[in-house]
């Protein structure tokens, strides 16, 4: 059974038993749930978009641009 202590992977989830398995989906949603709510925060405070999620300028800033050398890392 999963601990609070661990955070569970593929590679040590325990597939067989349902409860881990579903903690282990709450987990990823969880994740998953925060990249994205980091995600629309960006782009609101770069102006690309308002507060109901409505596109605010149709261009990219520069670094967002697919033909930017910014580095990312």
């Amino acid at each position: 059974m999963s601990t609070k202590t661990r955070d569970l992977t593929w590679a040590n989830a325990d597939i067989d038993d349902d409860a881990e398995m579903k903690e282990f989906r709450r987990q990823e949603e969880r994740k998953a749930r925060a990249r994205a709510q980091e995600a629309v925060r960006r782009l609101r405070e770069q102006g690309i978009m308002d507060a109901h999620g409505r596109q605010v300028r149709k261009s990219l800033p520069p670094d967002m641009r697919g033909d930017s050398a910014c580095d990312l890392g």
